[in-house]
Parts: C-alpha cells; structure tokens; sequence
C-alpha cells in the first residue's frame, strides 16, 4: 500500500507538470528547470507527498479504530475506509498540483506564489 501512494504522487506530478507547463506562460519547455522540475520532483513528491498520503490513511485508520468508530472488520467499514481512501487521494490530487504551480511559479520567478 506505501508504495502505491508514492506512485501515485509521482504520477499526479508529472500529469499536473504537464498541464501548469501548458498553461503557465512563464514556464519554458526547453530549459534547464524543465528537468529539474519533473525528474527531481517526481522523485520528491513520490518520497515525500507519497509518504505524507500513506501516514495520513495509517493515522486516520488507527484514530476511527481506537475511538471504536471501527469495531470489526466487516463490509460496511471496507466500504467506508475505501470511501475515505478516495477521499484523500482526492485532497493529495489537489496538494499536489498546488505544490507543483508554487514550484513552477519559484523556480521561473513569477510575482506571488499562486
């Protein structure tokens, strides 16, 4: 499971990379940031988003089983534990392309971070 959430990241990456370079007009396809943005940050944001994704499912796992939201393993609480999984990679998705629009927005000096 840890290593599908960095994947994942990784993969929200390069696709939101290719999106904000589409669309940020300071972003330059051929430079030197390019490769940095993406080889670098692919390997950042699968290490380190990833991990934080995969600690935040661990964590609210435990907290819905230790104040006995969660008694049993049964259908209706695989049902919801999924639902809320979905729900974070959902809020990962959305960290995610707001890390990457700051980065850009850095690494080509445009005025304000958003």
């Amino acid at each position: 499971m840890k290593s599908s959430h960095g994947t994942f990241a990784a993969i929200v990456w390069i696709v939101a990379g290719a999106l904000l370079y589409n669309t940020e007009p300071e972003a330059k396809l051929f430079s030197w940031q390019t490769p940095v943005f993406f080889v670098l940050g692919m390997f950042a944001a699968g290490a380190i988003l990833g991990n934080l994704s995969y600690a935040g499912v661990r964590g609210l796992t435990h907290a819905l089983v230790s104040t006995k939201i969660v008694t049993a393993p049964t259908r209706r609480a695989q049902i919801g534990l999924t639902v809320v999984g979905y729900f974070i990679f959902a809020l990962q998705v959305a960290f995610i392309y707001l890390v990457a629009k700051w980065t850009i927005r850095v690494m080509f000096q445009v005025d304000g971070p958003f």
